[in-house]
């Protein structure tokens, strides 16, 4: 179990003259992350495979494994915002730009900043439907270059200061459906107690060797407190999920 501190900002007293101030006190809260998450990959390669194989077999599933590992890391943190309380969109409709600028309100109400460390993930469905939009491919909007981009190499880019990163690993609550969504970065944790570690092992009766990689890792959404000094009620007001196609 690991533990984040919360810090609120602090209330702003006006010192009236003869009078002490009055010290606040707050009773904080840490958000917890639990290690929890033990994943594996296991192959067994019999001597006659090897023999026979063209290719280093074990060398290049070793690769694949690590890969598998990466990406089981990815959609777990994906996963996370299936219960972000701030929503825009409807499930199996394309996403507007309205969405989008939603999103952008709710995150800089809470005093977030769209061009630090703010970060939109998107659905490959909803990139190719932003790119029926002005706002993402007139050169009036975005220049000439950028729009070139935009439909020589289907490129986003950037929306209102933050990257858009466009992802096979979001969430599909079913056919036709996606979590996209926009976070800043506080707003999701992940504690790697053991990065993906390989153990082999020769199995004489067999005559074959097995390769293992695990990882154990734990992940969390993470609530903040409002920005409003002496608020100490944890929300996670730096993330959307845009539900969609």
């Amino acid at each position: 179990m690991y533990d984040k501190a919360r810090i609120p900002n602090i209330e702003v007293q006006t010192k009236s003259a003869s009078s002490d101030l009055n010290a606040t006190v707050y009773t904080d809260t840490q958000q917890q992350i639990t290690v929890n998450v033990h994943q594996a990959c296991a192959i067994k390669h019999e001597d006659i495979a090897k023999l026979l194989s063209k290719n280093d077999v074990m060398d290049e599933m070793a690769r694949k494994m690590g890969y598998a590992l990466g990406r089981a890391v990815d959609v777990n943190l994906a996963s996370l915002a299936q219960n972000y309380s701030q929503t825009v969109g409807t499930y199996g409709v394309e996403t507007t730009l309205d969405n989008l600028l939603r999103c952008v309100q709710y995150v800089e109400d809470a005093g977030y900043d769209m061009h630090s460390d703010m970060t939109w993930f998107i659905s490959p469905a909803v990139s190719s439907g932003l790119g029926k939009i002005d706002a993402f491919t007139n050169a009036l909007y975005i220049g000439e270059a950028a729009a070139v981009s935009a439909h020589r190499d289907a490129t986003i880019g950037k929306f209102k200061g933050a990257t858009m990163v466009v992802s096979n690993l979001l969430r599909s609550p079913a056919s036709g459906q996606h979590d996209s969504f926009l976070l800043h970065r506080e707003t999701a944790a992940l504690i790697m107690a053991q990065e993906s570690k390989t153990t082999t092992e020769r199995i004489a009766l067999a005559l074959a060797d097995v390769l293992v990689k695990d990882q154990i890792y734990g992940y969390s959404e993470v609530d903040r407190y409002s920005e409003p000094p002496g608020n100490i009620t944890a929300t996670d007001e730096g993330a959307v999920l845009i539900k969609s196609v």
